[in-house]
């Protein structure tokens, strides 16, 4: 018998407001692929409870392993709400962060950075307490939502990690 429960996460949407911009940040930039074009349902309006008439286009964009996906949605409200991206600190989300290959962290940098992103420093390492070394850098997509790169160790990694700290070695 198993329990009732969620699985991994299906997507998480964004609202933007240049489609093409985000496009560029998320598939040429982070090097996610386009997965689905779609306009938004007649019926989201009445479901996510959006003023009467609001239309729109989602692109939904996805990394290399398949799980999870990004919905970039350009709403059409009959009135603009003059909305700001969310920040840590806020009620909601913050940061999206996306695990990146060690050996590939400068490179998707260093294309962020030829874009034109908002990039807040190099690619840079610190020690996680109970974890382990990581590398990472945070910058805004085009829209100032705040996107982490991280190059996260393996499992076997964190192990040995944690066995250095227990002996006295960190």
């Amino acid at each position: 018998m198993s329990e009732a429960a969620v699985k991994e996460l299906n997507h998480v949407a964004i609202g933007v407001r240049d489609l093409d911009a985000s496009l560029r940040f998320y598939v040429d930039g982070l090097g996610m692929r386009k997965t689905l074009e779609k306009p938004v349902s007649d019926l989201t309006w009445r479901l996510m409870r959006l003023p009467e008439g609001t239309t729109g286009l989602s692109v939904f964009v996805q990394g290399p392993s398949r799980v999870g996906q990004i919905e970039l949605v350009k709403w059409e409200l009959p009135e603009s709400d003059g909305g700001r991206p969310k920040r840590p600190g806020d009620i909601g989300i913050g940061v999206l962060s996306f695990p990146v290959d060690p050996e590939h962290i400068g490179t998707i940098h260093r294309r962020l950075v030829d874009l034109g992103a908002v990039v807040y420093s190099e690619p840079t390492t610190t020690v996680v307490k109970n974890y382990g070394p990581v590398t990472l850098f945070l910058c805004e997509d085009p829209d100032g939502n705040q996107v982490e790169l991280i190059a996260l160790p393996t499992a076997e990694q964190v192990r040995e990690f944690r066995a250095s700290v227990g002996a006295g070695q960190r």
